[in-house]
């Protein structure tokens, strides 16, 4: 078959949890359409296939919320920004023609490009972006268009979060959507002394980036692109690793609340150490698996990191979670029935 994996453009966490789907529908013999608008470093697909069979087509699909940094929002940018992704529809949609089926993660917009393509979509996520926005006064009269554009179609519910709200049906699948992969080796990791503390923030950094890594005693922290690197003796910066394999390889990783790097922890039994995302709303719902693990959360500043990650290196790791959904996902997604189209 001939499928399409359309993912969010919000941070990397949509992208990095279809990169398990893609490597999944490739195995098996598929062709697979990816539109994304993640780096091509991130794109890394392990395995062999055949010349064609893999398409990437860089495209930012959605906006999801404009931040300047990991925990930072700017409102009134997304305005513009969501309005200008809804005029792009129907080129996604012309786009889209040829393909059998699509896997959206989660773009309003995409899914309403797949039906007005007459592509059978099925969305995935462990929120609807109709829900988030509900959240933010100035994004609440989008919400509406964007429940209409989900309406039609069947969805898969992902946890840790709210799950998905007013689609056609939603099946809830517990299992965690991530790659799991083999620890880096001291090849890559040949120059790193001591713990190894890994920065993950994303596609979206964090503002004053080396003002958050206190000096800790027998501790290395790890930084990868696309991250800003940090020039400090303590500080590694690793180029040409696939992130999963850093986050299996490090002792504790220094973070903030999303789906990816939860998700890759809990398959990698790797421990975490989060800083407060403020009012995003999916974050209550992540630190409360990030509390039932033992994850530690960050009071303040530098010293509550130190004194998070201290916690973390202090305390056993926690067990990996022994399977994954993405078997799920790609039967969900193959035996998918069409939805209404009007």
């Amino acid at each position: 078959m001939k499928l399409a994996i359309v993912a969010s453009a919000h941070g990397f966490g949509h992208v990095g949890r279809q990169l398990a789907v893609v490597e999944g529908l490739l195995h098996a013999g598929h062709d697979v359409r990816l539109y994304t608008a993640a780096p091509p470093e991130l794109l890394r697909i392990r395995g062999e296939r055949r010349p064609g069979q893999l398409e990437v087509v860089p495209w930012r699909v959605d906006v999801g919320l404009v931040q300047s940094d990991s925990l930072t929002h700017d409102l009134a940018a997304t305005r513009g920004r969501w309005v200008e992704a809804t005029q792009r529809i129907d080129a996604l949609a012309e786009d889209l023609v040829g393909c059998e089926r699509a896997l959206v993660d989660v773009a309003p917009t995409g899914l309403e490009a797949c039906r007005r393509a007459g592509v059978p979509a099925l969305a995935v996520g462990n929120f609807d972006w109709a829900w988030i926005y509900e959240h933010y006064e100035p994004l609440r009269e989008f919400v509406p268009q964007m429940r209409a554009w989900q309406a039609p179609h069947r969805g898969i519910a992902l946890s840790p979060g709210p799950g998905l709200l007013g689609f056609a049906a939603v099946r809830a699948f517990a299992a965690p959507l991530a790659r799991r992969d083999v620890a880096a080796g001291e090849a890559e990791l040949g120059r790193v002394v001591g713990k190894r503390v890994l920065v993950a923030f994303g596609g979206l950094g964090l503002d004053r980036m080396e003002q958050w890594l206190p000096r800790l005693p027998g501790v290395t922290w790890l930084i990868a692109p696309p991250s800003a690197r940090v020039e400090r003796d303590d500080v590694v910066f690793v180029e040409g690793v696939p992130f999963v394999q850093l986050l299996a390889a490090a002792d504790a990783v220094l973070t903030k609340p999303g789906y990816g790097v939860v998700a890759e922890a809990m398959l990698c039994g790797t421990r975490l150490c989060w800083v407060d995302r403020g009012a995003f709303p999916e974050a209550p719902f992540l630190e409360e698996a990030m509390y039932a693990r033992g994850d530690v959360k960050v009071n303040g500043g530098p010293a509550g990191v130190a004194a998070a990650v201290s916690a973390a290196l202090a305390a056993p790791s926690p067990p990996a979670v022994a399977r994954t959904a993405t078997s799920d996902v790609i039967a969900a997604l193959i035996g998918e029935e069409s939805p209404p189209r009007s």
